[in-house]
């Protein structure tokens, strides 16, 4: 006989609660706990209850914090359950602790497989995020360059720079050009843009695990060169997928 999989699902809206009754409530292989509306409410289920498998709804923009806090509670797989994610947010997500991320726009069936899959221990993505994956690259930036990257996002100036980082302007200077060749970034612009569009909201840049795309033009995405994983350490990795223009 098969495992029962206890699963929490949380979501703020009326009908994709009572989707997801009318959807897990007759299987005999999954035990739907309470549908949670509030944060708090997510929490405090999954840290009493330890379900196997959390189904996370996003309405608008990823809950970091929310994910770190499920992160607490290993045996809770997370899986998103959104309309759309860019791949540089889905690749922190996984850093997060995600396991799976799911559109909303999917067949009911692919939920639950989803669901089941991701219990057995497996990872779920669609093919285009996987894709994107496979054919990106990682770049380690070490703590002192992701301070720089925040400072330049912030909008300072090489001398305001200088001053907070304690280094002289024209150490500055040698850094950034330094951290231009290593991310692809072409001037301080497109440095700023990488910062604001991968830095969770109300994080720091230096702090982040940070995930990076130098375009941002939709559609198909040229193949870049997979660079090999190295030491961690006190490092921060960054994830390319260049965008077609």
């Amino acid at each position: 006989m098969a495992t029962l999989i206890s699963l929490t699902a949380y979501t703020s809206e009326p009908l994709n609660s009572i989707a997801l009754e009318v959807l897990f409530r007759p299987l005999d292989d999954i035990s739907l706990l309470p549908i949670v509306s509030d944060v708090t409410g997510l929490l405090t289920q999954v840290r009493s209850l330890k379900p196997d498998v959390v189904l996370l709804a996003v309405d608008t923009s990823v809950d970091w914090g929310l994910l770190n806090q499920l992160r607490e509670c290993p045996e809770a797989k997370v899986v998103l359950w959104l309309h759309e994610i860019t791949p540089e947010l889905a690749y922190q997500a996984i850093e997060c602790g995600v396991r799976g991320i799911l559109r909303k726009s999917l067949a009911p069936e692919m939920i639950v497989k989803c669901v089941r899959k991701v219990q057995e221990g497996e990872l779920w993505f669609e093919k285009a995020l996987t894709q994107t994956f496979l054919s990106g690259r990682t770049v380690k930036v070490s703590k002192r360059e992701g301070e720089l990257i925040t400072l330049v996002t912030q909008g300072l100036k090489n001398k305001e720079i200088a001053t907070v980082m304690g280094i002289t302007e024209g150490t500055v200077k040698v850094y950034l050009s330094r951290l231009f060749g290593k991310i692809g970034a072409r001037d301080r612009f497109e440095l700023a843009l990488i910062g604001l569009r991968n830095a969770p909201s109300g994080m720091d840049i230096a702090s982040a695990p940070l995930r990076t795309l130098t375009g941002i033009a939709a559609g198909p995405r040229e193949p870049a060169i997979a660079l090999p994983k190295k030491a961690q350490s006190q490092s921060t990795r960054l994830f390319f997928a260049r965008a077609a223009h």
